[in-house]
């Protein structure tokens, strides 16, 4: 069975983090945007983990998109994508789940709760997901914005979200045995 680590990202920060931790789940994990997967579908996972950045202290709404959108864009900053669906809209269609879940998100430093992870923690539970860990949060900096996806990650966070996707699939083969 597979684990899933789905993500909405704009700039590809989110996309990156959720690679890195599907690296250091294993074989069995895949990184999927919102807009390549069915939620329905996940009836036959064997976890979720889900991401997306912080908007506003929380998941990303249309207004906040439509204001990502404005933002300048030259030849020296990547565009956003805005044309996947909302992580908000992608969890409100799952299935009831007897699963293990969790979640991450990308944000800016700052001492304001979970943000987007803590929303999703909600939304996995309302659908019957056990907590597999704690969510965790990686950092971006918009100092660091470029031409590139995920130009705005700090130094260290890839490595982190591997590191983290090891320590998910330890507790996920403990539960197992």
């Amino acid at each position: 069975m597979a684990i899933w680590v789905v993500y909405e990202s704009l700039w590809g920060n989110t996309a990156a983090i959720a690679r890195a931790i599907a690296e250091g789940l294993g074989e069995e994990a895949i990184a999927v945007s919102t807009a390549d997967t069915d939620p329905a579908e996940a009836a036959s996972i064997r976890a979720l983990i889900a991401g997306a950045p912080v908007h506003g202290m929380s998941l990303p709404t249309s207004e906040s998109l439509a204001a990502a959108a404005a933002k300048k864009v030259d030849e020296a900053h990547l565009a956003p994508r805005t044309d996947a669906p909302l992580m908000r809209d992608w969890l409100a269609g799952l299935p009831e789940l007897a699963i293990p879940a969790t979640a991450f998100d990308t944000r800016v430093r700052g001492p304001l709760g979970r943000g987007s992870s803590t929303a999703i923690i909600r939304a996995q539970a309302a659908k019957g997901c056990s907590l597999l860990a704690q969510p965790k949060s990686f950092r971006v900096d918009f100092r660091n914005a470029g031409p590139t996806e995920a130009d705005l990650l700090k130094d260290g966070e890839l490595a982190k979200a591997r590191a983290w996707g090891a320590q998910l699939a330890t507790v996920l083969n403990a539960a197992a045995a």
